[in-house]
């Protein structure tokens, strides 16, 4: 039903650790069973470096959990936007599935709630889901270059997903594929870059406000620190921390991996 490539890079060994502890399983077995409990299959997704050291430590993780897609591109901050669009294009040609979910290594999921809200019926053949958040030109200076497209559309603001974790149905992402690289405006913002994107494809936009919880609760997908972290504030510890409540760890799923 759906790949979700969890986005990590080369100084986040510590969190793939705390991940690998809690609800990615670092056993083939135990990801194997999550796999199939929840029809959807789960990666980190990583690029390169020109770091020999570095790079070598990644082989040997590979190698011992196989749990990886390695991308071609350089893996570092200010190219976040361009390790996006590949994901999504490597992503889509490795897996066929009804979404594409891109999330960041450090927020808490709850995989088995994931997989209902993706297989919920939809009208919409193009669906964008994620906890959506307004840019606001007139207020938000960091996107005043947002300026034509407000004016095209009449509006004085338009909806793009939080970063952390976001859904892109497969007919978005064939989409995405079909295009070249130069022809996307790329903007240092990963979700606000995204989001125009999905303004420009006349998407639906399905706001899931599961998808931020601040907390664990009987519906919650995805948990971090938010507002006052993009993700989990202490992900490495609080990972574990959270892995520890019953409110974070009860359900089918999650029990059968034990």
């Amino acid at each position: 039903m759906a790949f979700v490539g969890i986005h990590t890079g080369f100084s986040s060994v510590g969190r793939r650790q705390s991940l690998r502890k809690t609800w990615f399983p670092s056993d083939p077995d135990g990801h194997k069973r999550l796999e199939e409990a929840t029809g959807m299959a789960f990666r980190f997704i990583i690029g390169r470096t020109n770091d020999k050291s570095k790079m070598s430590a990644l082989k040997r993780e590979i190698a011992e959990y196989d749990d990886f897609i390695q991308l071609d591109i350089e893996d570092e901050y200010s190219k976040l936007t361009y390790k996006t669009l590949a994901f999504f294009k490597v992503s889509y040609a490795l897996f066929e599935a009804e979404f594409y979910v891109k999330v960041d290594d450090d927020i808490y999921i709850r995989p088995d709630r994931l997989s209902l809200l993706l297989a919920k019926e939809r009208s919409h053949l193009q669906t964008y889901i994620g906890c959506m958040k307004k840019g606001d030109v007139f207020t938000d200076p960091e996107h005043r270059w947002y300026e034509p497209l407000y004016s095209l559309t009449g509006k004085e603001y338009f909806l793009y997903a939080y970063g952390a974790i976001y859904a892109l149905s497969t007919d978005i992402v064939s989409n995405l594929v079909a295009f070249r690289n130069n022809s996307f405006r790329m903007f240092s913002n990963e979700d606000v870059t995204l989001g125009a994107w999905m303004l420009a494809m006349n998407v639906n936009h399905e706001d899931a406000r599961e998808l931020c919880a601040p907390e664990c609760t009987l519906t919650s997908i995805a948990v971090w620190d938010i507002p006052k972290c993009s993700g989990l504030c202490n992900p490495e510890q609080r990972m574990l921390e959270l892995h520890q409540m019953d409110t974070c760890i009860h359900s089918p799923t999650m029990e059968s991996d034990k």
